[in-house]
């Protein structure tokens, strides 16, 4: 199966400062799992930390660029993700996303308290912003879940969660990733405490 493109146009300046087009045409950085049927995502930008640039005309997100799974402090990742329905995914299908992915201490993380209720079960470092383009998707945290269609958004701060399409047709979600400082779970719930003053003296 074989995704379907993205198609991205990136603007920039020339050398009189007007605006132009510097290029139009399908994303090239994407990936496609061997493993997972209809599973893969395309990453038509990124931005390491540090200083954006708008001045020189390099493509952070080429076909061979090394883009992170998940931002550090600093960085941001755009990315437009296809969700196969669950049904396809294999048996052993935390271990083939989390392989891919790079992903295993997200996967640690992210099983803390979801008692292995879904094979997606991750947490990042990040604020990301995810907005359904096509289908049906189900997220998952720890307490509760919520399903989104087309035109819903979802704000994920850092909480560990999951993706599940319980549906016959695949769900394809962009995602802007926003990596924040290290935080953990337990860190942030001992930081609520304290705000409140809960188990202080």
């Amino acid at each position: 199966m074989t995704r379907p493109p993205v198609r991205r146009v990136v603007t920039g300046h020339n050398d009189t400062g007007q605006a132009i087009i510097l290029s139009d045409g399908p994303a090239p950085n994407s990936f496609e799992s061997d493993a997972i049927p209809g599973f893969g995502a395309t990453v038509p930008w990124w931005t390491p930390d540090g200083e954006i640039d708008h001045v020189r005309d390099i493509d952070p997100a080429s076909a061979d660029a090394e883009i992170p799974s998940f931002p550090g402090p600093g960085e941001t990742t755009f990315r437009i993700a296809d969700f196969p329905p669950d049904s396809v995914y294999p048996d052993e299908a935390e271990s083939a996303i989390f392989d891919q992915l790079d992903g295993h201490d997200e996967a640690e993380a992210g099983n803390k308290h979801s008692d292995g209720k879904h094979f997606w079960f991750h947490r990042t470092d990040s604020l990301d912003y995810a907005v359904v383009l096509d289908g049906e998707i189900t997220l998952l945290v720890d307490d509760g879940e919520a399903t989104l269609r087309a035109g819903d958004v979802a704000i994920q701060r850092a909480t560990s969660h999951a993706w599940s399409n319980r549906t016959n047709k695949t769900a394809r979600v962009l995602f802007v990733l926003i990596g924040t400082p290290p935080l953990s779970a337990a860190e942030i719930a001992e930081q609520r405490r304290a705000s409140l003053g809960v188990g202080t003296s």
